[in-house]
């Protein structure tokens, strides 16, 4: 999160406030990952497709102490198509992505990681630890042990203190909506920008973008004490690939 509630308001207003102007939405800032939810009217997002030119294999993803398992993923061209193998799981009532061949290759507890070093990965990772970060009740290990960057401590405090004010903060399905669509802004490897598309209990849709940076020999979110500007209520999937799991 990057701002104080405005004053009169709880301190969960931190993380929900109503935004006015060519729509109103409402915004979920967790983690350095911004997304509009709600009716409205925008204009259609720029389609603004990263380079798709093969690169070399990349390694398959292991975590610092050796413990992930081998994924055999090594595709890093980034593609319009959306990726195959790919099962969903409903955590917490959130349809979250896996794949035997991107990741996650662990999951302990609520913490899913080893995700495979290419874009495939990148966009499981940018799923399941945005999801879990969001809905999960042990989300202090998610942030702890899958997120970087200068705002993570800030985010960290923050939300251990609205908790002990005024219990969880967890986002019920409801809330948080369900994942439609995605496109990649820039890809390479250390860094994957991706819109993620979301889709409210009504039909309307939603995207917000996730940084995903790879550190420890695993992607992590990042979280930034200026995060990018929100994203907004789009009209259709144009310009972006569809995926969903409900």
């Amino acid at each position: 999160m990057s701002a104080d509630p405005p004053s009169g308001e709880s301190p969960s207003k931190s993380r929900l406030f109503i935004a006015s102007g060519v729509f109103l939405a409402l915004v979920v800032l967790l983690g350095g990952y911004a997304i509009y939810v709600g009716d409205g009217d925008t204009a259609d997002k720029a389609s603004s497709a990263p380079s798709t030119t093969p690169k070399a294999p990349a390694p398959p993803a292991e975590s610092d102490d050796g413990s992930c398992p081998k994924l055999s993923d090594t595709d890093t061209s980034v593609s319009d198509n959306a990726p195959k193998g790919v099962t969903w799981e409903l955590i917490d009532g959130f349809a979250l992505p896996s794949s035997k061949t991107s990741g996650p290759g662990r999951v302990d507890g609520d913490v899913a990681h080893c995700y495979a070093h290419t874009p495939t990965g990148a966009l499981i990772a940018a799923v399941q630890i945005t999801g879990r970060q969001l809905s999960a009740d042990d989300w202090e290990s998610i942030v702890e042990r899958q997120c970087v960057g200068d705002g993570k401590d800030y985010y960290l405090t923050k939300r251990r203190k609205v908790e002990q004010e005024e219990g969880s903060q967890a986002l019920s399905a409801d809330q948080h909506g369900q994942v439609a669509g995605y496109r990649f802004i820039t890809y390479d490897d250390r860094t994957a920008v991706v819109d993620i598309v979301w889709r409210d209990k009504n039909g309307g849709l939603g995207a917000g973008s996730a940084t995903m940076k790879w550190s420890g020999s695993d992607w992590k979110n990042e979280i930034t004490k200026t995060p990018a500007a929100p994203g907004g209520a789009i009209d259709s999937l144009a310009g972006y690939t569809a995926w969903s799991g409900v």
